[in-house]
This record gives C-alpha cells, structure tokens and sequence, in this order.
C-alpha cells in the first residue's frame, strides 16, 4: 500500500505489526509519500515499483519469510542511495549491531519506537541522502565532463594530426606538381624545334618526383603505426638483448660510418618480455633512426635496462636510453613526443617517429619520458609493465600530451 502525495522524499517501512504501519503513515503521511507493507516480499515489490525515488527505508528485523537485514540487502541494489534503517528488538540487538558495523545500514532503532525520536533520526537520514544524491549528481556531472574533455582531446588531437600532415604533403606534392607542369612544357618546346633534352634530365625529373612520392607513403605509413589506438596483443615472447641485437646488426653500417659509439648494459637477469613482437621491434627501429639521424659524428649512446617494483608492487621493465647529442637553448623535452616536433629541419624528418615510439609504449600499458642532460645529451626513459594484462594509461591524458604541442606548431608557422 502507498500514499499519494506530492513530496521530495519517498519512505518505505515494512512491519509485520499492523498497527505499527498505520500508526507510522498517521504520523509521516503530511511531511513524505509513505509506502508501508507488511512482509519483506511485499516491500520487494514496492522497491522494485518506486526504487530510485525512495530516499529512507525502515524495516522491522524480525518478519515472517525473509528478515529486515536480508531485505536491506536486496534494496542496496534496487535502490543504492536510499537510507536503510533497521528497526529492531532488544532481543535483536547483535544482528542490528553487526550490520551498522558491516555497513548495510545506516543506524538502528529499538521497538516500540518513539514517534519525536523517530522524526529526529527521520529528518538526519533524508539530510544524508540527500547528500549522497548530491555526491552521485557531482560525480555524474564529473564523468560527463571527462567525456567531453576526451571527446573534445580527440578532436583537438585529429585537427594537429591533420594540420601536420597537411604541411608535410603540400610542400612534396608542390614538387611532385611543379615537375609535371614542366615535362609538357618542355615537350611542347621540342616540338616547337627546340633543341633535345638528353636522357639524364628526364630521368632526373623521374627520380626527384619519385622521392617525393616515396616521402608521402613513407610519412602516411608512419603516421598509421603511431596513430593505433587499440591496445595490443601482448602474444609475443622476446628477450630484451635478442631485440638489441637485432638492432645493432640491421644499423651497424650507418653507425660505424658515422662513427656512433653504442654502449648497452643490461641486467643479467632481465626476464623475457611478452610484447606485441612487430610493434615493439618497430620501436626499436624507430629510436635507432632517431638517434642516428640527430646525432653528430663521434656522439655515444648508452642503453641500459633493469626491472623495478611500482608502489602496487608491479613489476616493470625500465629502460634508459642515454646519448651525447647536442641539444639547443630552444629544444624542449617535453615536446619530443609530440606529433610532428622535429630536432632537424631535414626534409626526411615528419616529427613521428617519437610519436609513435610514445604510443607503442602506452598501448603496453607504459610511458616514454626525456629530459636533458648536462653539459649535454638527452635521456629517453621507457617504462612498461612485465604483466601482460596491465590496461594502458587513461586516454584522456594520452591525447591531451600528443596535442600539447598546437601553440609551438602554431609560433612556428607564423614566423615562417
């Protein structure tokens, strides 16, 4: 049974006393909507009727069928914010003491119960719902605005994307245009009695075109590597040292001819990884270029691993990459990882290689850092965790670093 009423505030009292429920809705009825019923099924029913809107439930403990605590434990998820009061017996005073201890209820009260007490404690349990409304309204407000800062980081974050990759494709397919524009113009001249071209200018045009191109498919591959943003499948058992090894055999040349010393010192005791085994080679690949291209003949790079314990106890793997290079009063670290920040005003340099060597390290549930060092050299700092299952940093943190960089990209295009 219910009364109809027009009230914030919703109460539901189930007793198996007759004259305690009517002498409760005589009392409440003009300050809330009362429910009452008789029995913990028919209190069921009317939770499962008005569940969100009932902000204080009292329930006698001793009832036929189910008891008042096994019915507190039902409307916990029927109504989770609702205030539980049990209403009990002397007799009943360690089952009413357990559960405010277990946190099933909010207090208890004796029978029979005193109506100006009963008001009192009333008035303080819909103060408390009402506040846990409150705290549930601040937190879904909370969520919401999470939603639409990484909605809004992801847009943000498509715009750079688009802006950089825009740059890059203008200034090759400027010279990709400019080419075929002149190979009619220089036909129509031969045409016209103009002497010859020899073989070599045509296939000058040819090759010059042809690199541009070969940079246009080599900067969107590279942008479709960084830019994954599902997490990988760990399925791939590699040691540290085989990947290393690896490395300093495919790049051993171009170091040797630049004369680039490489030092690695691994923990002897470095467990195998499970990683993804092309995305974390490609990484490898990705910072022996970085390091190779940047650095001046005669620098040294130094690469060290161990694993260390996080405050949870989590094992991780930690590798510190360390060279000699000489960095500038204007480079920033923090922008390393940024999409299409570059070190060198190469024409083969995008600015994605450390992008993507960020995001690999993230969809394995890691991070990348650098700082400088003095008198000189950079420090690149991998960090990953040695459990497989361990879920990658929020997203919202990840987009809002590789779009950190929308005001330097800016500076930078106005000065040109």
């Amino acid at each position: 049974m219910s009364a109809q009423r027009l009230s914030p505030y919703h109460i539901l009292y189930v007793d198996d006393e007759e004259k305690a429920l009517h002498y409760f809705r005589e009392i409440f009825a003009d300050d809330y909507v009362v429910h009452i019923a008789n029995n913990a099924l028919d209190g069921y029913k009317i939770l499962e009727a008005y569940g969100p809107q009932i902000g204080l439930i009292l329930t006698d403990q001793r009832m036929p069928g189910a008891s008042g605590v096994e019915l507190l434990e039902q409307a916990r998820k029927l109504s989770p914010n609702a205030v539980r009061i049990l209403v009990t017996a002397y007799t009943d005073y360690e089952a009413a003491v357990n559960a405010v201890n277990d946190g099933r209820v909010f207090r208890y009260l004796h029978k029979p119960w005193d109506p100006e007490e009963l008001s009192h404690t009333i008035k303080h349990a819909l103060d408390y719902y009402q506040v846990l409304v409150e705290r549930e309204r601040l937190l879904a407000e909370k969520a919401d605005t999470m939603r639409h800062m990484l909605a809004a980081d992801r847009v943000s974050g498509l715009g750079i994307m688009a802006e950089g990759l825009n740059h890059h494709l203008r200034n090759a397919l400027t010279v990709v245009r400019a080419f075929i524009d002149l190979a009619p113009m220089k036909i129509i001249e031969e045409l016209n009695g103009a002497p010859p071209r020899d073989g070599s200018f045509w296939l000058d045009i040819q090759s010059q075109a042809a690199t541009q191109i070969d940079r246009i498919q080599t900067l969107l591959s590279r942008l479709a590597d960084a830019s994954q943003a599902k997490r990988l499948m760990r399925a791939d058992e590699v040691t540290l040292q085989a990947v290393l090894g690896e490395m300093l055999n495919v790049f051993g040349q171009q170091l040797v001819e630049k004369n680039l010393h490489v030092d690695v010192e691994l923990d002897p005791n470095l467990p195998p990884l499970m990683v993804h085994g092309g995305r974390f080679r490609q990484m490898w690949r990705l910072l022996f270029v970085e390091e190779i291209t940047h650095l001046a003949e005669g620098d040294s790079i130094q690469i060290s691993a161990t694993t260390e314990l996080d405050a949870a106890g989590c094992a991780h793997l930690v590798v510190c990459l360390r060279d000699t290079g000489l960095w500038h009063a204007h480079d920033r670290t923090a922008n390393l990882f940024d999409p299409f920040f570059t070190r060198s005003r190469r024409p083969d340099d995008f600015g994605v290689n450390m992008m993507a060597i960020y995001v690999t390290m993230h969809l394995h549930g890691g991070n990348a850092e650098a700082r400088m060092l003095e008198p000189r050299g950079l420090e690149i700092r991998l960090r990953m965790p040695l459990d497989p299952n361990v879920l990658p940093q929020e997203e919202n943190e990840f987009f809002r670093k590789m779009h950190r960089h929308e005001q330097r990209w800016r500076e930078r295009e106005e000065m040109k």
